[in-house]
């Protein structure tokens, strides 16, 4: 079993507390000792999982090195409750810590020996003093700051375009019969020969005359001025506007880390050991002299 006076070696010398398959838990923090026998009983180390120190029995402990290796395993150790670190640790804490580590499975089935044994323990000072300060631990931790939904929504826009349309308009243009190749004047048998100026027709007799002819120049004469109609129907395009679904466009959506730096500041307070002397007893005055370290 590991003494008080190597445990009081291996804090001074800043060891640090092995688990039994031999990992780092931390720096060897502060010695308690049984009240009744004075034996090394438990020794606090500083996890870095809470603020406060874990209490680890020195139960099957042995020095390796310049560090304790204690007969418990990280898990076990960095799951330890915490308790008070006024200097002494009471009955009922002490019992609470031995049935974690598994040393009183429970309360009933406690001797009155081991009972005894393990009443209370008290934190060892008589020549050596644990100096502890507050340390700030950064680290990160992953919280949600925005949902996003991707969501498709119309919009409505009026757009304008031009297109050409065609019409078709009526224009009257006039050709004299006598420009027209091949067109004699009047029925095309010599019989008539209207005149360019008045429009009037003048009858030319000819031995071949006969009464059918006469019939119809007299037939063309009065078709001239019976106002024939004639109809003509004009076309003309119509814009005609119709909308169809096109894709435009493919989206993808990536997700990217983006990394900073930020600065943290805190407070925090640090015990300073002073070592005091007083003159001789006996003088009539007594002024302290303090040496600060």
């Amino acid at each position: 079993m590991i003494t008080q006076e190597q445990m009081k070696e291996l804090i001074s010398g800043g060891g640090n507390v092995l688990s039994t398959d031999g990992q780092v838990l931390g720096p060897l923090g502060r010695l308690y000792v049984d009240d009744a026998t004075g034996r090394p009983t438990w020794v606090t180390v500083d996890t870095g999982v809470s603020a406060a120190e874990s209490f680890v029995p020195l139960d099957g402990a042995t020095a390796l090195g310049g560090d304790v290796q204690v007969a418990y395993p990280r898990e076990t150790v960095l799951a330890a409750p915490g308790m008070s670190q006024d200097g002494h640790l009471s009955q009922a804490e002490e019992k609470h810590l031995l049935r974690h580590y598994g040393l009183l499975p429970g309360v009933d089935e406690v001797s009155d020996d081991r009972s005894n044994e393990h009443s209370t323990s008290r934190l060892e000072s008589d020549h050596v003093m644990i100096r502890s300060e507050e340390q700030l631990r950064a680290g990160t931790e992953i919280r949600e700051t925005e949902r996003v939904r991707l969501v498709k929504r119309i919009v409505t826009e009026e757009v304008t375009i031009t297109v050409p349309v065609r019409r078709e308009e009526l224009s009257i243009e006039r050709v004299p019969l006598d420009d027209v190749p091949g067109h004699r004047n009047g029925n095309g048998n010599g019989h008539t020969n209207g005149a360019a100026s008045g429009g009037s027709y003048t009858y030319v007799e000819r031995d071949e005359d006969t009464a059918v002819d006469r019939d119809d120049l007299y037939a063309a004469v009065g078709s001239a001025f019976s106002g024939d109609e004639v109809t003509i129907v004009l076309y003309q395009e119509r814009p005609v506007v119709h909308t169809e679904i096109v894709a435009v466009e493919r989206i993808h959506v990536l997700k990217e880390i983006i990394t900073h730096e930020e600065t943290l500041s805190g407070v925090v307070r640090k015990e300073v050991i002073e070592a005091e002397s007083y003159d001789a007893p006996g003088r009539a005055e007594a002024a302290p002299r303090r040496a600060g370290g």
